[in-house]
């Protein structure tokens, strides 16, 4: 009986994590990921990357089990229907079952100036350290004020004291955060003299300047963009159901639901239901999603498994920022991502942020040898809760 072919697309936090817990639940199986790049490109340090703090790579083959074999070519289409993918260099690939892991992108900022840099992109995020390291005076706006904008922003700041760091965002700095949280990443912002401007929207993003929605004028020499994620475009090109943003929609046990024998996770994928709607894009969904997807597969494929044989569920811990090399915050959650008053802050904070971006890679060295990485799941009184709000909600 020949084995079955499960193949893997996207060598990024979801992918290595399926491949590697996968690998080890079923010998009848031959798996194989395929991903354009053979480095791992750690998103959570592309701010790192932009201020040349960012220490060493990590090679794919190193980080998988010896028995994924790893192909690096870049996916152009799916055909879900005769279940095989087209490769860059004209081949076909063939599967029984498909992980899709293709992850997310940066979209389009509305410009096509040589000054704007996605920080999703390690490719743009490299090339903006090189232009920095000759121009380390530079007047510099980073767009969002999400994480990864204020990770940015902090990290140039502490690395270039005398450039002119502007941090930009339509809404309110720090929305998933506590209000003690919110009023010490200000107090940092403001302490290495970050300019903040909230509440106004990037309206005309020129080369030189972005003009807001109030009509104030910010000029730079290079922008930041870290607002606009979108999801790669695969999915969607290949014809399967996807979002505004591109994201693949799944079934609650990550299954797309036209073809049961394609499973995704990560940021490339949109899980059903309001109960899920507070799943975001980040490698603390990923990778539990990337976990599960290998315990479903193997379920799938007749060897039992207590976590893949029930829905997906999540339950978040806490969400970190860091705020240059020497500051930090890790703010305590309740399961569906909304903010506890407890928060940690300072070397503290550091200290955490660094210890959970060690331990993402170090989850992929142990899971090659053994189930390693749990994932947290809600409490009883927690979903019992959710459920009594959505029939609230419906009446």
């Amino acid at each position: 009986m020949s084995k079955k072919k499960v193949l893997i697309v996207g060598g990024g936090y979801a992918g290595i994590a399926a491949a590697n817990r996968l690998s080890r639940k079923n010998s009848e199986v031959e798996i194989t990921l395929i991903t354009a790049e053979p480095t791992f490109r750690e998103k959570i340090r592309n701010h790192q990357v932009i201020a040349g703090t960012k220490g060493k790579d990590f090679k794919i083959r190193n980080l998988l089990n010896p028995k994924v074999s790893l192909i690096i070519q870049r996916v152009e289409k799916i055909f879900p229907k005769e279940n095989k993918v087209l490769l860059n260099d004209g081949t076909t690939f063939e599967y029984d079952y498909l992980g899709y892991t293709a992850g997310m992108r940066a979209g389009d900022p509305g410009t096509k100036g040589i000054n704007y840099f996605s920080v999703a992109s390690f490719q743009d995020s490299e090339r903006l350290r090189k232009e920095l390291t000759n121009h380390p005076n530079a007047k510099i706006t980073v767009l969002g004020g999400g994480l990864s904008g204020i990770e940015v922003a902090t990290e140039l700041a502490e690395n270039y004291p005398n450039a002119k760091i502007t941090l930009l965002d339509s809404d309110k700095i720090g929305k998933n955060f506590s209000s003690g949280a919110v009023l010490y990443m200000k107090e940092v912002l403001k302490n290495l003299k970050v300019n903040l401007i909230e509440g106004e929207r990037g309206e005309y993003l020129l080369e030189d300047k972005i003009k807001t929605s109030n009509g104030t004028q910010v000029d730079h020499d290079y922008c930041v963009v870290s607002a606009g994620l979108v999801a790669s475009d695969l999915g969607k090109n290949s014809g399967l159901g996807s979002n505004k943003i591109g994201q693949v929609y799944l079934n609650e046990y990550m299954q797309v639901p036209e073809y049961s024998n394609i499973i995704g996770a990560g940021d490339g994928v949109k899980v059903p239901g309001e109960e899920y709607s507070y799943l975001r894009m980040a490698c603390a969904t990923a990778l539990p999603m990337g976990i599960y997807l290998g315990e479903r597969i193997s379920n799938l494929l007749g060897k039992r498994s207590e976590i893949g044989q029930k829905p997906f569920q999540l339950a978040y811990v806490g969400r970190c920022v860091s705020l240059g090399r020497k500051e930090g915050l890790f703010q305590f959650l309740n399961y569906d991502d909304s903010p506890k008053e407890k928060f940690w802050t300072g070397k503290v904070g550091a200290f955490v942020k660094e210890l959970i971006c060690k331990f993402t890679v170090f989850s992929f060295k142990a899971e090659k040898y053994f189930d390693f990485y749990a994932i947290p799941q809600p409490k009883e009184k927690d979903l019992v809760k959710e459920n009594e709000r959505l029939v609230t909600a419906e009446k």
